[in-house]
């Protein structure tokens, strides 16, 4: 698993992961295993400059505490 050393906040501020993390839907699951997987979907792609930050090839996921 890769990294990048700076803040969730600047990745939206800066639009960018610098590097970022990249994780499998399954890799998504054993992480926030403990969680209620509400959704597992692609990323949109948002064409930038925008408020919203998404690209290509990206998933994005929301859990919720049990």
């Amino acid at each position: 698993m890769g990294g990048t050393e700076i803040s969730d906040w600047e990745v939206y501020r800066l639009r960018s992961l610098k590097g970022g993390l990249g994780y499998t839907e399954e890799k998504l699951k054993t992480i926030f295993r403990d969680l209620r997987e509400i959704e597992i979907r692609k990323m949109k792609v948002v064409e930038q400059p925008k408020e919203f930050f998404g690209v290509p090839g990206f998933l994005t996921a929301l859990f919720q505490k049990r």
